[in-house]
């Protein structure tokens, strides 16, 4: 029925039908042609194509990489954290059938699924975490996820999703003073637990330096000779080491004492005009 009708309008309206059937195909386009509701052909190589005009319903359906820009949102993280994420998707058309006829607007339904992957996955991570496996530090791990959830919900649709990725993430502005605080603290922490270290390795190799060059420290000089030793190297200001001359050992012990503690200080004014 469809067919007879088409050839009466066409030959009734001929010159309509002769100017009017000619179907143009651009490079990296594609175009789904539908007679009377029915799936006719898809015409995926570049050129001109006749098809009589009534009854023909013609849905253009571009191949080219296609990006949506995912505007900022707020989202709960890992730690139940207010953060602002945006993110850019890439995306393109593998199959022109799927992408005309089982969605109503591929473009609408893409956006629509990325937003929702966006703040799926972002929900799933903290925005940082000590053991580096945030969203601050993550971002390739992210993106390969989003990808892999957001291809799987637009496979229906025929599109390709080429990458998806993060384009800002910050805290939300309630609490991004209180997190600065707090990323300052973390930092002044680690920063001190590195003097610490390093100075308990400075203390352990004076020691044994000393040990060597013939100046042994006994039992009873060894922890106040460590705690200066350790004051001079972990104090941010200029530290006076100290020793306590009024005890019951001799005279003798009091003078190696000093000198020990004279050695020390080169030692410490050495390894700071090297560091400097």
């Amino acid at each position: 029925m469809g067919s007879l009708l088409t050839a009466i309008l066409s030959i009734v309206f001929f010159p309509i039908t002769l100017l009017g059937s000619w179907i143009t195909v651009h490079p990296q386009e594609e175009k789904v042609v539908l007679f009377w509701g029915k799936l006719d052909r898809v015409l995926k190589s570049p050129g001109l194509y006749f098809y009589l005009l009534f009854g023909r319903r013609v849905i253009p359906v571009t191949t080219k990489q296609q990006a949506i820009e995912l505007h900022k949102t707020t989202v709960a993280d890992a730690n139940a954290n207010p953060i602002i994420v945006a993110g850019i998707c890439t995306f393109r058309v593998v199959d022109s059938e799927k992408a005309a006829l089982q969605v109503e607007d591929y473009q609408s339904f893409v956006k629509s699924q990325a937003v929702a992957v966006l703040k799926q996955v972002a929900s799933k991570y903290p925005y940082e975490s000590p053991d580096g496996h945030g969203l601050k530090d993550e971002a390739q791990a992210v993106s390969r996820e989003m990808v892999q959830v957001m291809s799987a919900k637009v496979a229906s649709a025929g599109v390709e999703v080429i990458s998806f990725e993060l384009s800002d993430l910050s805290y939300a502005p309630e609490i991004a003073q209180a997190m600065l605080v707090r990323q300052q603290a973390q930092a002044l922490v680690g920063a001190r637990r590195i003097i610490v270290e390093g100075a308990v390795e400075i203390v352990k190799g004076a020691i044994e330096h000393l040990e060597q060059a013939g100046i042994p420290i006994d039992k009873g000089h060894q922890s106040r000779v460590v705690g200066n030793l350790l004051a001079i190297i972990c104090g941010e200001a200029k530290v006076q080491p100290t020793y306590d001359i009024q005890n019951n050992e001799s005279d003798r012990s009091n003078e190696q004492l000093a000198a020990v503690i004279q050695r020390l200080e080169g030692i410490q004014k050495a390894l700071t005009a090297k560091n400097g």
